[in-house]
């Protein structure tokens, strides 16, 4: 018996694209591949790196079991054309780095303005506060996400004061106090963002510690030719250096007024760093020294000598003068000196710390 084949569906010749037509899409493609790459790689790897300048109002905090430096700093200018079309062409940010490390635990945006400025006020287990010229800002330690700022601040509301000399921190209490548009004193309690007043004899002993006008930050010294070795009667200091040799020598000042020679390096120009009136890296068995580089050249480098030996341990060229040198819980003084953040270690070492640094899309690290 005959059987009827089975039918199958007609092939349709637009069912499959051609091969033909399989390679016309790409190859049209490839030219604006090669003209992206160009055009943002180029951009990136002819753009120098932005400007950066560390700001003096950093501080230590402990995150996650860590000792870290929250440290503002100004970002002007974009790497390559990707970044100048996403990313704000003038930033304040902060970073907290770990100084013993060098790792930047997080890094975020403050503001966009050309002209900004931030301090550290106090930090406590949860939160930071920072002074800054657009008022009180909070941020999140363990991601550095902005928790309130300005107006958004609970008890502040819209009379905040938007000035960086409005606020301030008051470590007996553990408070952080701020002054209203309106000349009223409040005060936040470390790790809250709610402002409440504070009761009258506060508030006078305060309010002429605040102020809602605008004026110079608090001078800072971050130098010195003399300065205390811890709590001990002991001093360091910078003496003329002996038999007509040009620069500075380190002297060790005895309780009874006798100076002992601390090595036989001369300094040109030099200051000690200090913290205070404390010489800094002094609890780890140093001192810093900020000097010329040499007698022919005027620019600026740091030298941690060991007390022991007197021996230069280290030595960290930087592009500009101390604005301010802070020792940590653990010993590390950290410093701002320009565009650098650096840490004098208690292991002899003097470290610049990475931050300011993104990638090719603009992620800081």
């Amino acid at each position: 018996m005959y059987e009827t084949p089975p039918q199958y569906p007609p092939v349709l010749p637009y069912a499959t694209p051609s091969p033909a037509r399989r390679r016309v899409l790409p190859l049209a493609l490839l030219p604006l591949v090669l003209f992206g790459l160009l055009f943002f790689g180029g951009s990136y790897a002819a753009s120098p790196e932005p400007d950066v300048e560390v700001q003096a109002g950093f501080a230590f905090a402990e995150v996650d079991g860590r000792d870290v430096v929250l440290a503002p700093y100004s970002r002007h200018g974009a790497r390559g054309m990707f970044q100048l079309l996403t990313q704000d062409l003038f930033q304040v940010r902060l970073a907290a780095t770990d100084p013993a490390t060098g790792d930047v635990l997080w890094d975020t945006q403050l503001s966009d303005q050309l002209i900004w400025e931030a301090s550290v006020l106090a930090a406590g287990q949860r939160h930071a506060y920072l002074a800054t010229d657009s008022g009180l800002v909070i941020v999140a330690l363990a991601d550095g996400a902005v928790v309130a700022e300005g107006s958004e601040v609970p008890g502040l509301g819209d009379a905040f004061a938007a000035v960086r000399t409005a606020y301030a921190y008051d470590p007996e209490s553990r408070h952080v106090m701020a002054m209203n548009a309106g000349g009223e004193v409040l005060a936040i309690a470390l790790d809250e963002v709610m402002a409440v007043p504070v009761d009258p004899a506060t508030a006078a002993a305060w309010s002429g510690r605040l102020s809602v006008q605008r004026g110079p930050g608090a001078p800072t010294s971050a130098t010195g030719v003399e300065a205390a070795l811890n709590a001990g009667t002991e001093r360091i200091a910078l003496r003329q250096a002996p038999n007509g040799t040009p620069g500075s020598v380190l002297v060790r000042v005895t309780a009874d007024g006798r100076e002992i020679p601390v090595g036989h390096t001369a300094f040109h120009g030099a200051r000690l760093v200090v913290d205070g009136v404390t010489a800094v890296a002094a609890a780890t068995g140093h001192v810093l020294v900020e000097h010329q580089r040499s007698v022919n050249d005027p620019g600026v480098a740091l030298s941690l000598v060991s007390l022991a030996t007197g021996q230069v341990t280290a030595t960290l060229a930087v592009d500009a003068r101390v604005d301010r040198a802070l020792v940590g819980p653990d010993g590390v003084t950290a410093l701002a000196a320009g565009e650098v953040l650096a840490a004098a270690r208690g292991d002899g070492r003097v470290v610049p710390l990475g931050v300011g640094l993104a990638d090719f899309f603009g992620s800081h690290r």
